[in-house]
């Protein structure tokens, strides 16, 4: 099995709606004792409450990784936020498990009409501090992931898209496997990595590799293309 960023993708989870986060559950919280109520003149002054510790994380700013069109008639078909209570994801290096800390993030599928899902990314929110470092350590567990198939090869030719580092490998066989290609794009600016996986539906729009690598060049672009439109639009308006 190919060896996802952060652990194995079984195939029925790649197939379905893709979600790596939902097996977590959230934990309610904790009402306070009850106690006696204070007098008035005790009462301190009205304050806004702090959230629960497990409260939803709601960055508005990822929004626009889910709301692209595509030329080609490809969708989103779904999308799915990160349980409230994964705050770290586990990277591999040399047999060695590190935790990468998380600020929130999605699983984003995509599919063409009436079909099934042709993509999926997982989108993350790191924090600024120690970016550099954690960059480090999610380009090490790819590299890992590389050197631990021997069933998949090392994608070279992406420059950078969008102002995205591009880092990509591919199986050498699209007759099997679940997951085709794992694509990682990491955004200085904003702090995220995208890792997008590319499935292997059993009906498939394209027949040779050559097919595949052309529709995969074609989402990337075209996908990097309108997250950066989304991010100016909400930055400066809609210059129409």
């Amino acid at each position: 099995m190919l060896r996802t960023l952060g652990g194995a993708l079984p195939a029925t989870l790649l197939l379905c709606s893709v979600t790596a986060f939902a097996q977590a559950k959230r934990a309610p919280a904790s009402a306070p004792p009850a106690g006696p109520a204070p007098s008035a003149a005790a009462a301190p002054a009205p304050s806004a409450a702090a959230p629960p510790a497990n409260a939803p994380r709601n960055h508005a700013e990822l929004k626009v990784y889910s709301s692209c069109e595509f030329p080609d008639g490809l969708q989103v078909t779904g999308v799915e936020p990160m349980p409230d209570d994964v705050h770290e994801r586990p990277v591999q290096i040399h047999g060695v498990t590190k935790q990468v800390p998380l600020l929130d993030g999605r699983r984003i599928t995509f599919a063409y009409p009436g079909e099934q899902p042709y993509a999926s990314i997982k989108l993350e929110l790191l924090p600024a501090t120690d970016w550099v470092e954690n960059r480090k350590l999610l380009l090490a567990d790819f590299d890992d992931i590389v050197a631990s198939d021997k069933n998949v090869t090392r994608s070279s030719a992406h420059a950078p898209l969008s102002g995205f580092a591009v880092n990509g490998l591919d199986r050498t066989s699209l007759t099997s496997g679940t997951t085709l290609g794992i694509y990682m794009l990491m955004d200085d600016r904003t702090h995220t990595v995208l890792t997008a996986y590319f499935l292997n539906p059993s009906a498939k729009k394209f027949k040779s590799p050559e097919e595949y690598g052309r529709m995969r060049d074609t989402f990337l672009y075209n996908y990097t293309h309108c997250v950066r439109s989304n991010q100016n639009t909400a930055l400066f308006g809609n210059s129409k």
